[in-house]
């Protein structure tokens, strides 16, 4: 039997909305105990959010934090460190509360047909070095594969590596 992604594919798949911010982003990874999601926005596959995306955002929010607390004391010559790191863990977290799933959201996607083999899937996750591809028949959302997924055909031997 050759495999392909119509076979391992998870078709129920849970989504989130571009406007979703960055606590309840956090709140749904929990609750569903998933690691990422496709985003919809009124239906159209527009990106895909990972928790690897939030941590790359958490640096990046750490970075500008910190660059406008330089500029701030270069240019007035206040230098206080214990306040400076308050201000920083400050202003981070103001900024993740109102941060959005569009703000950190991969827009450019790397999909996969329903038809396509589970080699050219594994082959995809491995070049692009992502863990899961949402299956999409034309623009329309038909599914979603993970590296998990492809694992769990071994784990339950229903596959044989050639």
């Amino acid at each position: 039997m050759t495999w392909t992604v119509r076979d391992v594919m998870r078709t129920e798949v849970r989504t989130v909305d571009p406007d979703v911010t960055l606590p309840d982003l956090e709140r749904r990874f929990v609750a569903h105990r998933v690691s990422g999601f496709p985003v919809v926005r009124d239906g159209r596959l527009v990106g895909i959010v990972s928790r690897s995306d939030v941590v790359r955002q958490l640096s990046v929010e750490q970075t500008r934090a910190e660059s406008i607390s330089d500029y701030y004391r270069e240019a007035t010559g206040d230098y206080h460190p214990e306040l400076d790191l308050e201000e920083i863990a400050e202003r981070i977290g103001r900024r993740l509360e109102t941060l959005r799933v569009e703000e950190l959201m991969i827009p450019e996607l790397i999909t996969v047909r329903p038809d396509a083999s589970l080699q050219e899937v594994a082959r995809l996750l491995l070049e692009h070095r992502i863990h899961r591809a949402p299956v999409t028949e034309g623009e329309r959302l038909v599914g979603i594969v993970s590296s998990m997924d492809l694992v769990r055909l071994f784990a339950e031997d229903r596959v044989k590596p050639a």
